[in-house]
């Protein structure tokens, strides 16, 4: 067995010890960040083994920055990682917080921005046929959801968070996280299947109300592995990542069968992230057939009943820029892209924390990508 150091000792208390989506400090985000950027090559997130897919190897290109001083008075926190911004195709900012050792080449988590690539292969078996309608049943094409309360859920009420399968809140989210990895009292014992298998019965009439809960992605995931017939790390791989890919590298982890853990974990470079956010807007403004999929999730997006007018689409979030509702990959330590259409813009931020100077990103993303833009 790897010997346990110290270091992994404290970033297991940090990461495993408190609910994944509450938890934003600063300290203890930068060293998930960093957990998860080295696990493939320590194979661990603190003490427990964690299994992944890993595609390609960390890459070792020469590092770039891009200097804009008029873009860094926004995205040139202390909190923020890495920043980069295209605009009419062209990067036109690109930066990364060296004081935290973090360059172009270094693999980053998206946290919840995964969700997002879990939406593109459900889009990209849309678009090939193998899905004949979002509105059809998930348990139509997947036999184990077929025998849990998703069976009878259709693939756009689980893709918009609203199959009414979790109850309201999140406050047993992270007993199906820590299933799904195989941490903490499910170490060795990972298994997504199980973790959805917790619920009997659905706590509500689906499309009655969103409720954000890692549950829906995780059903995702196994549907997109029964229909494809390989993992969704594996098929997003060959199907997306291959278009836009840059890097060469990426990693996602997986449970003990296989399966993609799907609610987060994606991890690749800034670069790559910016990448897939750049290549699902050229997606949306070509009119190809996974731009038409997310543009229905922008135009048929669900209210979230936040304070900042977000609303939900296709694994994705839906916020005002510049007067048109614009998808928003958006994970939970700060971490943002924003498709702005309406300038060509793309806005991407990695952060280990969202309280910036300029403001709160949960609140004010909008407002950023604005003033990013001009």
């Amino acid at each position: 067995m790897r010997k346990l150091t110290p270091a992994l000792v404290l970033i297991a208390l940090s990461f495993f010890a408190t609910q994944s989506f509450a938890d934003h400090s600063p300290k203890k985000m930068m060293r998930n960040i960093k957990a998860f950027s080295q696990l493939s090559v320590t194979g661990k997130l603190g003490p427990f083994d964690v299994n992944y897919d890993k595609f390609g190897s960390i890459p070792k290109a020469a590092k770039t920055t891009i200097e804009n001083k008029k873009i860094d008075k926004w995205l040139g926190d202390k909190f923020n990682l890495a920043a980069i911004v295209i605009q009419d195709g062209k990067p036109i900012y690109e930066r990364y917080n060296a004081q935290r050792k973090i360059n172009s080449n270094t693999p980053l988590l998206g946290m919840s921005m995964s969700k997002t690539a879990i939406a593109a292969a459900v889009g990209s078996l849309l678009c090939s046929g193998e899905i004949k309608s979002l509105n059809d049943k998930a348990g139509t094409y997947s036999k184990f959801l077929a025998s849990t309360p998703y069976g009878a859920v259709s693939i756009r009420d689980i893709l918009q968070m609203n199959s009414g399968v979790s109850p309201l809140g999140r406050t047993d989210e992270k007993r199906f996280n820590r299933k799904s990895r195989g941490v903490q009292k499910f170490d060795g014992k990972a298994n997504v299947r199980e973790a959805l298998n917790f619920y009997k019965s659905a706590a509500r009439d689906a499309g009655s109300q969103m409720n954000y809960h890692s549950t829906d992605s995780l059903a995702l995931s196994i549907l997109v592995e029964e229909i494809a017939q390989q993992s969704l790390a594996k098929y997003f791989h060959s199907e997306i990542y291959s278009q836009f890919g840059e890097s060469d590298f990426m990693q996602w982890t997986r449970d003990k069968s296989g399966t993609t853990v799907s609610f987060s974990d994606l991890v690749m470079t800034a670069k790559d992230w910016a990448n897939f956010g750049q290549y699902l807007m050229t997606q949306k403004q070509n009119n190809a057939c996974l731009g038409k999929f997310f543009s229905e999730g922008v135009e048929n997006s669900v209210a979230t009943g936040k304070k900042n007018r977000s609303r939900y689409g296709y694994q994705s979030w839906v916020f005002p820029v510049n007067g048109k509702a614009t998808m928003v990959l958006q994970g939970h330590g700060g971490q943002f892209i924003v498709l702005d259409e309406a300038t060509n813009t793309l806005t991407l931020t990695i952060s280990m924390n969202e309280k910036y100077k300029v403001g709160n990103l949960f609140s004010d993303i909008g407002k950023i990508a604005e003033r990013v833009s001009q």
